[in-house]
């Protein structure tokens, strides 16, 4: 009887960690948003029973998560979204965010002399650029049907996991996909927003630049007119906080040896491109003193930048040799170390 229970129980364990790994599995999956497909001398009616078809067989490929046309529509609506938009990388790439979509895949049916085209892409929501695309020629478009699953698993093929996914397992101080210095790791996520207007990407690593981008001011403004930039503290801060930042009304133009946010904001690697690291909040510069300064992984003394605001005049600094935070009396004119930031 006891033999019985154990199994019975050891059972029930097997059903709910498989149960927990199709969950995890399901939510890393990249979430697409396939709006309706546009037309150009086929009828519409005929289009409108590609899409159907289209989308069955890219819900079968099992990379993607779909957003339902219930949900599409309601957004759709919401936003005053007109036909003339879908030629609109950007407006496209702000539904899908709305959607909480990661890429958008859209379709064109063209009629050229005896030959029907159908051109599928899909559109990272974040770059706006097209990260994958497919083309058939067929004399029918009923022909077209049975080209769509190789069609769709072309498409996702290349399909990388999305950001809100925890990309591979890292220990503090590995070097991170972006070739930076991983300081951070949360298991439940946190949300990291490009924007006020953008819907958030959730992340689960942090990373530093491995080396010092120099000594830059943290803006241009100067002591006749301090800026005054909403900006947090928190873990996954800094990215929003860099975006007020640059998009501040500044005196003078902005130039990576004038303002600290905006020279994180251009630092890329082979691996990453301009936009997608950022200047630290302030709990994040700390985090990378408590990680990788008392670890030794990286050798630096000096006061460093924050994005966190400290008043008009001032913004936090974090002196490396002992920890301490605060202002230094260094108002944000003065020129002292900065490291990038990259949450994925």
């Amino acid at each position: 009887m006891k033999q019985k229970t154990i199994l019975a129980l050891a059972a029930v364990f097997a059903l709910v960690n498989a149960s927990v790994l199709a969950q995890e599995q399901e939510q890393q999956k990249t979430v697409a948003v396939v709006v309706p497909f546009d037309s150009s001398g086929v009828p519409q009616e005929e289009v409108d029973v590609v899409y159907r078809m289209f989308l069955s067989e890219f819900v079968r490929t099992g990379k993607c998560t779909v957003v339902d046309r219930s949900s599409f529509d309601k957004i759709k609506a919401q936003q005053n979204f007109q036909l003339s938009d879908w030629s609109n990388n950007d407006k496209v790439a702000k539904l899908g965010k709305a959607l909480n979509a990661n890429v958008v895949v859209t379709g064109q049916a063209m009629k050229f002399r005896a030959q029907v085209m159908f051109i599928a892409q899909i559109l990272d929501v974040n770059s706006t650029e097209i990260v994958s695309s497919s083309d058939e020629r067929v004399g029918d478009v009923a022909e077209l049907f049975s080209r769509f699953p190789a069609m769709c698993r072309e498409l996702t093929k290349n399909l990388a996991k999305p950001q809100n996914a925890a990309a591979g397992n890292y220990d503090i101080g590995d070097l991170g996909p972006g070739g930076g210095y991983v300081f951070y790791y949360s298991e439940a996520g946190f949300p990291v927003y490009d924007s006020d207007n953008a819907s958030p990407v959730i992340c689960h690593y942090l990373e530093c630049s491995p080396v010092e981008l120099g000594n830059i001011t943290w803006c241009p403004c100067g002591n006749k007119k301090w800026c005054n930039i909403n900006t947090m503290d928190g873990v996954g801060a800094g990215k929003l906080n860099t975006a007020h930042i640059i998009n501040y009304t500044h005196e003078k133009s902005l130039i990576p040896s004038n303002c600290a946010a905006y020279a994180c904001s251009r630092y890329f690697t082979g691996t990453t491109k301009e936009g997608e690291w950022y200047l630290p909040s302030k709990i994040e510069l700390n985090l990378i003193y408590e990680t990788l300064r008392k670890s030794g992984k990286i050798v630096s003394d000096s006061w460093h930048w924050s994005s966190s605001q400290n008043g008009n005049k001032y913004a936090w600094l974090q002196r490396f040799s002992d920890g301490n935070q605060g202002n230094g009396n260094y108002d944000k004119s003065n020129s002292l170390v900065v490291r990038a930031v990259r949450a994925f």
